[in-house]
């Protein structure tokens, strides 16, 4: 977008937070916005941009109000810099598919919140067809310690890939439930014993990443640490770091229909293999669930992966992945449910 030569361009932050059980948007915008517009500001510097756009979700009414008085605090501030610059808030309408960057971007154009095809991509074509950049809460809030501390001193944060700290959201399954800032790498066991403080009751895995997150079984728990490489790695997923329990006595099959259930509500609908392939992943289970028909293995994994690979967008692209993590390491829980399952 900076080497792209327009006499409009965008920045917009992208704090429509659906993934159950993730808050770490939340805290940040209610009790370090600052930090946020400041990343937002330092952005649009860098890439010349004169326009930011706070895109965030209307449950949160305390992070709107507390966003709208520090621009009002930031103005000032920046009246005094020759650098012409506004920022605008929205207030998003719950469509869980705009946190996919293009489908927040025509939600604001007042349009379908579908995804685009691409390319181009929304740094070329982005916003109103002006280059546009999209960036998360956690993102941009942390600009303010590279540029405050330097580069190196980031850089020697967190393992070589995931640099940093992330903010992990712990749900009430855990003893001291929360939002807790962890160095990237840290092992993942002691993230949940030292600030989760093991668990309220008995769990047999966790869903981490939210819905399109990996299901880890509590026994790979002690080969992950808290980096994507590591979850990359070990087939799962850390995407947002909202860490969600599965109680032991959940029937795993049920859990699989809801999330089914979940992705086919929240599609968009735009492309073919996410609209028809979430429902009938739903029916399928839901029918083996109520009806007790068995589901064909090979038709359920065709189906996994028709919407890996034809899906527009990682809605429908990434639901097969917490599906398959179950299905690996729940094969005796879930046999009973297939004609056949190897």
């Amino acid at each position: 977008a900076r080497n792209i030569n327009s006499s409009q361009k965008f920045i917009i932050c992208n704090a429509d937070e659906g993934d159950p059980g993730a808050y770490s948007d939340r805290y940040l915008l209610e009790k370090q916005p600052l930090l946020v517009l400041f990343g937002m500001l330092a952005s649009a510097y860098i890439v010349g941009a004169n326009s930011a756009i706070l895109y965030i979700r209307a449950e949160y009414p305390e992070a709107i109000n507390s966003i709208q008085k520090s621009i009002s605090e930031l103005n000032s501030f920046i009246a005094t810099l020759d650098f012409d610059f506004k920022y605008k808030i929205i207030s998003a309408q719950g469509a869980y598919i705009c946190g996919e960057e293009t489908a927040l971007i025509n939600s604001i154009e007042g349009q379908r919140p579908e995804v685009r095809v691409r390319p181009p991509f929304p740094t070329e074509q982005g916003l109103f067809n002006k280059p546009t950049v999209v960036n998360n809460v956690e993102t941009l809030a942390s600009i303010y310690t590279i540029l405050n501390k330097g580069g190196n001193y980031y850089r020697q944060i967190g393992t070589e890939k995931s640099k940093g700290t992330k903010l992990i959201s712990l749900d009430s399954s855990f003893n001291t439930p929360g939002i807790y800032e962890v160095e990237m790498g840290t092992a993942l066991q002691t993230v949940l014993d030292n600030c989760g403080n093991g668990f309220k009751h008995k769990i047999k895995a966790l869903h981490i990443g939210g819905p399109l997150g990996g299901i880890v079984p509590i026994e790979k728990v002690a080969d992950l640490t808290l980096d994507f490489e590591s979850f990359s790695k070990q087939g799962f997923l850390l995407g947002h770091a909202s860490v969600v329990g599965i109680p032991d006595n959940f029937p795993m099959i049920n859990y699989l229909q809801h999330l089914f259930q979940f992705a086919s509500y929240e599609s968009c609908g735009k492309c073919f293999p996410c609209r028809l392939g979430t429902k009938r992943g739903e029916e399928l289970l839901s029918n083996a669930i109520n009806k007790h028909e068995k589901i064909d293995k090979e038709l359920f994994k065709d189906l996994l992966n028709t919407l890996e690979q034809g899906s527009l967008c990682a809605h429908g692209g990434g639901i097969p992945l917490p599906i398959k993590n179950a299905l690996k390491y729940f094969y005796d829980e879930l046999k009973v449910y297939f004609i056949k399952l190897t």
